[in-house]
């Protein structure tokens, strides 16, 4: 048998437990008039977790909440995302990171918004230009600049202006502009397209990239032809001196499909613009060089270099061959920063295949090696070793040392072209025990293999 005493134990717990249940059920009914907006229970249902709410956090945890901001607070947010408003101001292209820079204003300051160029199709530059207000979410690099993931356009928009082409002038940089003519020269450069309009005011190069040229529907590719008009809308860019409207989408490209009826006010002056800038040297590919006489222009990737009968080779090639040109060594780029695998523009002298002038348009930083992977493979190619000079010596007007980097060692030859015209502090420190950068292109002599720093730029001290 069970004391009696025990049975009220038993017997008071129950009640307890009762009474518990009671009130958590009590509880639970406030909780739900809570959400229903009763004022009697809105202290109780402000000091529970917010994780129990059912408004706010679930939307945020589907949706992330992103802060809009002024331009003059962006430094408050680097690594994070925010919207920021702005009038369009300009835009550029950055050929290293293959990226559009625009520009926008707000608060008396300017932030430049990296975009991808998906991005930029509802900026049609026919109807949207300079002073547009847009929006643009993205994350914060620094202060003044934010990686854009998606841009909006607010009304009213700021259509630009059609203009006279002899309106068009440097100080536009940057900013949208619409012209219209008549096509005079329409020339392939791999897959770009360059065209020369003229409306009888003046002409202007227009370049349409190769990823423009890919979006171009038959109808409009059919009717870029010279002798008929067209509307072009795009940034203006300055190339070598000559200003071009770049098109940065196939939206900014309307052909007429007919010619505009144009007055040419200045024969002469139009005339010799022609020659100098649209007839004067022709565009060919290096399939076309053996073929084309004078001097031609060529867009074409460096892809070796090499040292024959006391002329410099650089083996260049594009989508339809190689061919290997003669250049002077004042012509050859940055060993470190420019190296092969860059994209060149070559003026070459077609019958002599003599590059006469040379820009850099992609540049390819040569790789830093370890002196062991310094191999034949390499032969051509341009490359950069770090490490201490060995056995440094003077050969005539040349230098000749090693460089021992801990995995190896590779020989280094620096002509007398190229050493005479070293710094004297440069020349002075070179020596036994010396730290150095070398940049310059692999070559082997007699069975060993060389690095060739072809310009004083290829040698720097190391501390």
């Amino acid at each position: 048998m069970v004391p009696v005493k025990v049975k009220a134990v038993i017997a008071l717990l129950v009640v307890g437990l009762v009474l518990l249940s009671a009130g958590c059920l009590g509880g639970g009914g406030k909780t739900t008039g809570s959400s229903g907006g009763s004022n009697s229970s809105s202290t109780s249902s402000s000091s529970g977790s917010p994780s129990l709410s059912t408004g706010s956090t679930s939307s945020t945890t589907s949706s992330p909440w992103i802060p809009e901001v002024s331009p003059s607070n962006l430094g408050k947010f680097i690594g994070k995302n925010v919207t920021v408003k702005g009038k369009f101001a300009g835009i550029g292209y950055n050929s290293t990171s293959h990226t559009y820079v625009l520009t926008i204003e707000g608060d008396g300051r300017k932030v430049r918004v990296i975009a991808k160029r998906s991005l930029l199709s509802i900026l049609n530059p026919i109807t949207v230009g300079v002073g547009t207000t847009v929006k643009v979410t993205g994350e914060v690099k620094d202060a003044d600049e934010v990686v854009a993931k998606e841009i909006t356009l607010l009304e009213p928009l700021q259509s630009p202006k059609l203009l006279p082409i002899g309106n068009v002038k440097e100080d536009m940089l940057g900013e949208i502009v619409v012209v219209e003519g008549n096509v005079k020269g329409l020339k392939e450069i791999g897959s770009n397209l360059k065209l020369v309009l003229d409306d009888g005011t003046g002409e202007i190069a227009v370049f349409i990239p190769g990823s423009v040229v890919r979006e171009l529907s038959n109808d409009t590719r059919s009717k870029l032809k010279e002798g008929l008009g067209v509307e072009v809308g795009g940034y203006l860019d300055e190339y070598k001196g000559t200003l071009e409207i770049i098109p940065y989408t196939a939206s900014g490209i309307r052909p007429l499909g007919k010619p505009l009826s144009v007055t040419t006010t200045s024969p002469a002056t139009s005339t010799t613009s022609t020659a100098e800038t649209g007839g004067g040297i022709k565009w060919v590919t290096v399939a076309g060089l053996s073929n084309a006489s004078g001097e031609v222009y060529l867009n074409a990737t460096w892809v070796k270099l090499y040292y024959s009968n006391h002329n410099y080779l650089m083996e260049v090639s594009d989508e339809t061959g190689k061919a290997n040109l003669t250049v002077s060594r004042d012509l050859l780029p940055n060993p470190a920063e420019d190296g092969t695998g860059s994209l060149l523009e070559l003026v070459v002298n077609a019958p002599s295949m003599a590059i006469k002038n040379l820009s850099v348009l992609n540049p390819n930083p040569s790789p830093l090696l370890s002196t062991a992977n310094i191999t034949p493979e390499l032969m051509g190619r341009t490359v950069v070793v770090e490490g201490e000079v060995s056995g440094f010596k003077t050969i005539g007007a040349n230098l000749k040392f090693t460089v021992v980097d801990g995995t190896g060692n590779v020989t280094v030859f620096v002509p007398s072209s190229v050493a005479g015209k070293l710094p004297s502090d440069l020349r002075e420190g070179l020596g036994d025990g010396a730290k150095v950068t070398v940049a310059g292109y692999v070559t082997e002599y007699k069975g060993t293999i060389e690095i060739i720093p072809y310009s004083p730029e290829g040698l720097k001290l190391s501390r």
